[in-house]
């Protein structure tokens, strides 16, 4: 079974949690060896940083976190199996063909008027042949 919404909440606030306090035990140590503790002392300025860090950290792990559970709950909910392509894939797999045709055939997917105000020599690119040669 899937764990719910509040627990993904919760499982994101901690993993915030832990990757602010780690991040503002570097960033407090940092600032407090650059530029000293200040009229608070080592502690509390380093626990400052640390509980900043690590609220901020949560909150937005955690609004990601929920966010995230809404689009889970609802690709589950719709009942797509895996052999269909969802939109997103679908859009994607069209981007990647269109891109593997536009690099394939290199400048000759500009358009001339391009060519012409780069001032381009177009036999170089194989658009037009030489009449010389």
């Amino acid at each position: 079974m899937e764990p719910s919404r509040i627990e993904r909440v919760k499982r994101g606030a901690i993993m915030g949690g832990a990757v602010g306090l780690c991040l503002g035990l570097v960033l407090g140590t940092w600032t407090i060896f650059k530029h000293g503790p200040g009229s608070r002392g080592y502690i509390n300025t380093l626990s400052q940083f640390m509980a900043t860090s690590a609220g901020s950290f949560a909150l937005f792990m955690s609004i990601g976190s929920f966010i995230r559970s809404e689009e889970a709950s609802n690709n589950s909910n719709s009942g797509n199996n895996n052999n269909t392509l969802q939109p997103q894939n679908l859009m994607w797999k069209q981007h990647l063909e269109k891109r593997r045709l536009f690099v394939s055939r290199g400048f000759a997917n500009l358009p001339v008027e391009v060519l012409e105000r780069q001032k381009w020599d177009r036999s170089m690119v194989g658009i037009v042949k030489d009449q010389d040669s």
